[in-house]
């Protein structure tokens, strides 16, 4: 067996020193996959492969047209929805309908190469669409920060390639990223309640998310977003945080017992910042810095005396 070993590397040795042709082959094969990994295209995103980059989108979602506009592709948006208001420059843009009511003779009339939506479209409504020409990416609302930031790789992948995808969704997001971590730590627990009937966003939702970078969700591992009184004392968050729809005397009168209510530890989040949290982008980080404000005020402030109803934004 060592004998027939050594032959066999002898072989090998001889091949390694004389056979030209070989090795000049093997470095061929090389530069070509080379060349494949150079290539910017095909994308797979989902179900969907991009040969080349849309040379026109329309976009039935705000948080979509935003992050299309933030990555440099905004020229490429030639309709919106009826609810994209964000960046100015995409008012002057044909309004398409929304995700829920599509317009779709003027979608089809419009022709873009390719529209975009994170809520989903009926299925008559596609499939009309298709036929028109135009290929449909409904691409999942993010339920968590880490989702919102796979939503921009794929977004620029498919605008831009596969090559310079990553670094352009890392620096759209670098202002995003660079509040969280400073978020981190600055609330201790906390519950974030959604209504007067005691609803709580866990962490499988993406509110639940996003404030978990501040601290701990007391109500992360929830499987039911409702609670009772009883079970949001026994949680005890040292904070809460309110919509500003919901007014804390609203809530059942047991929560006067909460540690969060007794030291007026209660963050108020107004209607931009709700906006922001509902459909979500990198310019979440002004909302992460109007709640550290807010949370900074509330911890300066005699015990925290008259400061509930302060609003975040204000």
């Amino acid at each position: 067996m060592y004998k027939s070993g050594m032959k066999f590397f002898a072989a090998v040795l001889s091949l390694l020193m004389c056979g030209c042709t070989q090795v000049a082959e093997e470095t061929h094969s090389v530069v070509t996959e080379t060349s494949a990994a150079e290539n910017p295209y095909p994308v797979e995103v989902g179900s969907l492969i991009f040969d080349s980059s849309p040379e026109t989108a329309g976009s039935l979602s705000p948080a979509v047209t935003e992050i299309i506009c933030e990555l440099g592709f905004g020229d490429k948006i030639i309709g919106r929805s009826s609810y994209c208001d964000y960046p100015e420059s995409v008012k002057d843009k044909t309004d398409l309908g929304s995700s829920a009511n599509p317009d779709a003779d003027t979608i089809i009339s419009a022709a873009p190469q390719l529209l975009i939506s994170m809520s989903p479209i009926a299925k008559k409504d596609i499939t009309a669409i298709e036929n028109g020409g135009t290929r449909v990416w409904i691409i999942p609302a993010p339920g968590s920060v880490e989702e919102l930031y796979g939503c921009y790789g794929e977004i620029a992948a498919v605008f831009g390639g596969r090559l310079n995808s990553a670094a352009a969704a890392e620096d759209a997001l670098e202002p995003l990223k660079k509040s969280l971590n400073e978020a981190e730590g600055s609330m201790d627990s906390f519950v974030y309640i959604m209504s007067p009937e005691l609803a709580a966003a866990s962490n499988s939702t993406f509110a639940g998310d996003f404030f978990s970078y501040f601290g701990k969700n007391s109500a992360g591992d929830m499987d039911d977003i409702s609670m009772t009184a009883e079970e949001l004392l026994e949680l005890d968050p040292k904070w809460l945080i309110l919509p500003e729809y919901v007014d804390r005397y609203e809530l059942p009168e047991e929560t006067a017992e909460l540690s969060a209510v007794k030291n007026d530890r209660i963050i108020v989040l107004d209607k931009d910042i709700l906006e922001r949290i509902e459909r979500p982008t990198s310019r979440l980080d002004g909302a992460v810095y109007d709640i550290l404000e807010q949370i900074e005020n509330i911890e300066n402030s005699s015990g925290g005396e008259n400061t509930a109803e302060n609003e975040v934004g204000e």
